[in-house]
């Protein structure tokens, strides 16, 4: 039996594998057979995605690699013209990285059918394991994490290892284009009895007005300079998935006194 519901796949309505079942002229069994194609032919695109990404993963990081030694000029003493370049070249090679990264992670989260694997967890613990595969970054760059969370919250019902993933795509976006030893903070408290609210607030330079709705797009990239361009596009754009999969909201504000906070909302048990 074919019939509306929650399905796990979204087939594209300009498709031509999709036929109307009401047409006598197209046997049920044709259209089953073409829905199956279409769906091959989409898990075909995400493993060929993920084999080309990872091909050209492996020798980037030996550029960078070789990049490094001569930026620690190990090869002999560098003037501050080729320490710059050099500088500039492994930034670019990070946001190579960052980008392929994101790009195999749009690939499964949009061709499969992303679902979240519900359990109560406590949302001060997940915030506590994100930090933990971020302190030599914040180390590196001699910058402050501090946490205000309000005392006796409630579990959240929901994917702690996705919520995770949000904060170190956060917190990792304000480590990154914040300046050395600034400070970076977490606020977590009930906005209301039944919905929890996230704040990380950086003291960066911030987003220009005119992106701040903009930047949850696939597509999207704050408009800079190469060696300072924000790539928060893809990743923000899979935080916004995986909170509307929460049934919670995400959005970006500029703060008075500088810099940005990203603030996301989960319901409460």
């Amino acid at each position: 039996v074919i019939h509306t519901g929650n399905l796990p796949e979204n087939i594209p309505s300009e498709s031509h594998y999709v036929y109307r079942c009401d047409d006598e002229n197209v046997p049920l069994i044709s259209l089953l057979l073409n829905l199956n194609e279409f769906l091959i032919r989409r898990k075909s695109r995400v493993e060929l995605a993920a084999m080309l990404i990872h091909d050209v993963r492996s020798p980037l990081h030996s550029l960078m690699a070789y990049i490094e030694l001569l930026m620690n000029q190990s090869f002999g003493v560098l003037n501050e013209g080729q320490k710059n370049f050099l500088e500039k070249s492994m930034i670019l090679g990070d946001q190579v990285l960052d980008m392929m990264e994101d790009i195999n992670e749009i690939y499964k989260t949009e061709q499969y059918a992303f679902s979240i694997d519900k359990a109560p967890f406590s949302i001060a613990e997940v915030l506590d394991q994100a930090l933990l595969s971020l302190w030599i970054q914040t180390d590196q760059k001699q910058q402050k994490i501090t946490k205000t969370i309000e005392s006796g919250l409630p579990t959240v019902n929901g994917d702690g290892y996705q919520i995770q993933r949000i904060f170190t795509n956060l917190i990792q976006n304000a480590i990154k284009y914040c300046p050395p030893k600034s400070s970076i903070n977490i606020n977590i408290h009930r906005s209301s009895e039944r919905v929890l609210e996230v704040r990380v607030t950086d003291n960066g330079g911030g987003i220009p007005e005119e992106n701040l709705k903009s930047i949850f797009r696939k597509s999207f990239r704050v408009n800079q300079s190469a060696e300072e361009q924000k790539g928060y596009g893809l990743g923000l754009y899979i935080c916004k998935i995986i909170i509307k999969a929460h049934g919670g909201t995400i959005r970006a504000e500029n703060n008075v006194s500088g810099g940005v906070s990203f603030i996301f909302t989960l319901p409460i048990n």
